[in-house]
């Protein structure tokens, strides 16, 4: 790769490329474990997609046996995020979660939302899903969390009809 593209390349794809080496596999083959086109990660590696979607992150976790958050990370931050803990790693996935579904519901809607309006939701759904389900599973709380946008972005839809 030409170093042109590597500096196009986002800081995460570092970190990617490191978890592809560790485990022996090449960007197809990753692409097709994961379920993706099978040009999907060299695109990413190459710089030509340079924010993939939650799911699509997702997925080349599973592969990679790792989180999104440390998938996505630089090094100093996967350093960091190992150095406080399991739950702390928990707790980063949970909210980037919420992050992304956010983003995504709240663009099938048609609904554009200010950057305070975006942070005060995300913070509301993850204080909510962590005081209902402090025994739950990562999936139980992944789960949860559509329902929960859907009703924010619901009642906020009717305030700003009616008034605010």
């Amino acid at each position: 790769m030409s170093k042109e593209k590597e500096s196009s390349a986002p800081e995460w794809v570092s970190n990617l490329r490191r978890l592809m080496d560790e485990q022996g596999l090449n960007p197809r083959k990753l692409s097709l474990l994961a379920g993706l086109n099978a040009t999907a990660v060299r695109d990413m590696i190459e710089g030509r997609s340079r924010f993939p979607r939650y799911d699509t992150v997702q997925a080349l976790a599973d592969v990679l046996n790792t989180t999104p958050a440390m998938l996505m990370s630089n090094e100093k931050t996967c350093a960091d995020i190992q150095g406080k803990g399991e739950a702390f790693g928990q707790n980063i996935e949970l909210l980037s979660e919420i992050i992304a579904r956010l983003q995504e519901t709240a663009a099938e809607m048609g609904r554009e939302l200010a950057p305070r309006e975006f942070a005060a939701m995300s913070a509301t759904i993850y204080r909510r899903i962590q005081e209902s389900s402090v025994a739950t599973t990562r999936k139980t709380k992944i789960n949860a969390i559509k329902p929960q946008i859907h009703d924010l972005l619901e009642y906020e839809t009717l305030r700003h009809k009616h008034g605010k």
